[in-house]
């Protein structure tokens, strides 16, 4: 048994497959027929030339504008390149073991780098370093040649990763994925984020789940307890196979919520939609019969390509959606790239602290061109079904008046073209930074509505890296300063007669949703796999409790208190939050 920590709950059965993390690239060992050798061969061909004139091109730029010594640091890469040794153990991977050329270059770079480590002499560590580049070079150009099947994992696995990151997710089919265990990564992370948008148990911080894990082990991830077995006894397997028929008897009864609405006990209606990224998603949103899409995160239709994509492109991906959801509003967020969302051919100085940079709506000002493209393709999705825009990491009225601005411009451009949009669009912005917190009554005065991303917000807030394992024990939902914040903003969007939605994760976590409810939010937006959950518990609870609740819980000043106090009072959860089990150890 590996410990690790739980962030999408269920459990998940099956046979491991295990994605290599080379230097943040995602490398899939396949094994290949023994007539396929030769094509991989070819390829690899290929990329040694691509790979060569990528390398002269930069040679002789960097000679015109630094000099001769410095444009002779890539003459080592050339010959790198063309090492014998280096050759060999390439193509000797490849046609003996029968695998993928990348894999076999993956192997190869590490074979190398492995045996210069070992000999201790600094020109060999050099040299290393060398070699660890041009194979991130390689393998950089292979991938681009792979064929979008490629990149599927295979169904009915369980997928284990370094890391997974939104650009390497988005390249990759997880449709028929069981479950999703990391090594990396925090509960408010993008990859945590994907887990529960599959509706797939995931399990992260599982230290050295890349090395201990094989490809074919049998695994068992507890998305409940946070725990990975691999290769368990007979025992455990009982165990799990009584839990997992347990879960699924439950998932089929919520299946009869889909059709009934969401309002408490006392009859208080709830809106409740779905967040989405991928066009996979709205299918989800639209069967589990969601009340509109709240946030659809377009920057994973970015992260798939290799440059922007025109505004034609994206209007037709926008109305494929609209379509679907017709007549529910879809809320359509604005590129949301920086941090950790970086886009291969839209390459950003580089900065020391990534996340207090030029991201979200401070980026698309800066780059007004790339924000009027997308901005004029929802204005014309406008026309014939009910969206909205909504501007992400806004920190101040300046920025969602220029924003505005820009909206006007867009449509501005479009009437003097006789294209037909909707000029009384609804344009939101969303509260995930302390600033705009604070200033959430003048926001409100200037847009249509808000949308508190509590992800973003509880990192800032409590200055706690969403993403670090490092930090999660300070990354606390349920944190007073939180709370109050959360509670803040609503009494401001209600005073100014705004809409509020709650789109981050917490609008899901069967520990908050009650809360939020007492907080006087009415509004809701989850993942495609917790919309059932979520209704359960709306139909589960009164406003008059959730009103007490939440009474009780401001008063108190640390969260300890505040989780005891959810624990004790909460209507009554979900199977899937609440059971646990005792297992035998497993070493």
């Amino acid at each position: 048994m590996i410990k690790g920590i739980a962030v999408s709950r269920g459990i998940a059965r099956g046979p491991a497959y295990v994605l290599e993390d080379r230097n943040g690239l995602p490398v899939l060992r396949r094994r290949i027929r023994k007539d396929g050798v030769a094509s991989e061969l070819a390829r690899f061909e290929t990329a040694l030339i691509e790979a060569e004139n990528n390398l002269r091109a930069m040679q002789k730029s960097i000679r015109k504008r630094l000099g001769k010594r410095e444009a002779d640091i890539f003459q080592a890469h050339l010959m790198l390149l063309r090492d014998p040794a280096f050759l060999k153990q390439v193509t000797h991977r490849c046609s003996a073991q029968q695998i993928n050329i990348e894999a076999a270059v993956a192997e190869a770079v590490d074979h190398l780098c492995g045996a210069f480590a070992r000999i201790g002499d600094a020109l060999f560590r050099e040299r290393a370093a060398d070699v660890r580049d041009i194979g991130r070079r390689l393998l950089a150009i292979l991938l681009k040649l792979l064929p979008d099947e490629a990149m599927e994992v295979p169904p009915g696995t369980i997928l284990v990763a370094a890391e997974l990151f939104p650009s390497m997710t988005a390249r990759m089919s997880l449709k028929s994925v069981r479950g999703i265990v990391t090594e990396l990564g925090g509960k408010a992370s993008h990859a945590s984020i994907l887990m529960r948008s599959l509706g797939v148990p995931g399990v992260i911080g599982v230290k050295d789940a890349v090395t201990r894990i094989h490809n074919g082990d049998l695994l068992i991830a507890d998305g409940l307890a946070g725990t990975v077995y691999v290769n368990p006894p007979p025992a455990v397997r009982r165990e799990y196979d009584r839990l997992l028929a347990s879960f699924e008897a439950h998932r089929q009864s919520l299946k009869s919520l889909v059709d009934l609405p969401a309002v408490t006990k006392d009859g208080v209606a709830v809106k409740l939609c779905a967040n989405i990224g991928k066009l996979g998603d709205v299918e989800a949103a639209f069967l589990f019969n969601a009340d509109g899409v709240g946030l659809y995160r377009t920057e994973f239709g970015f992260l798939v390509r290799d440059q922007f994509p025109t505004e034609e492109e994206q209007c037709q991906t926008y109305s494929t959606v609209a379509e679907r959801m017709h007549p529910r509003e879809v809320v359509i967020r604005v590129l949301d790239i920086g941090s950790d969302k970086m886009l291969s051919y839209f390459p950003q100085p580089e900065e020391a602290n990534p996340s207090l940079g030029l991201r979200g709506t401070r980026l698309l000002l800066k780059n007004p061109g790339v924000l009027k493209a997308q901005l004029r393709a929802i204005l014309r999705v406008s026309a014939a079904h009910p969206v909205a825009v909504l501007f992400p990491t806004i920190s101040s009225v300046e920025e969602i008046l220029k924003a505005k601005a820009l909206v006007g411009a867009a449509g501005k451009e479009l009437r003097a073209e006789g294209v037909s949009f909707n000029p009384n669009i609804r344009i939101g912005a969303m509260i995930e930074v302390p600033s705009a917190a604070v200033l959430a009554g003048r926001i409100a005065a200037a847009v249509d509505f808000l949308s508190i991303g509590t992800n973003d917000l509880i990192q800032y807030l409590l200055s706690a890296d969403r993403a670090s394992q490092e930090m999660a024990e300070y990354y606390q939902p349920l944190h007073p300063a939180v709370l109050q914040t959360i509670k803040s903003v609503v009494d401001a969007a209600r005073a100014a007669g705004k809409d509020v939605t709650v789109c981050g994760e917490m609008a899901g976590n069967p520990a908050c949703t009650e809360l939020l409810l007492g907080f006087g939010v009415r509004s809701l937006s989850v993942t495609p796999g917790e919309l059932l959950e979520t209704k359960n518990l709306i139909r589960s609870a009164t406003i008059a409790h959730a009103g007490q609740l939440a009474a009780r819980v401001l008063e108190m000043g640390t969260c300890r208190e505040i989780e005891q106090c959810v624990a004790r009072f909460a209507a009554p959860r979900s199977v899937l939050a609440t059971t646990s089990t005792k297992l035998p150890a497993q070493a």
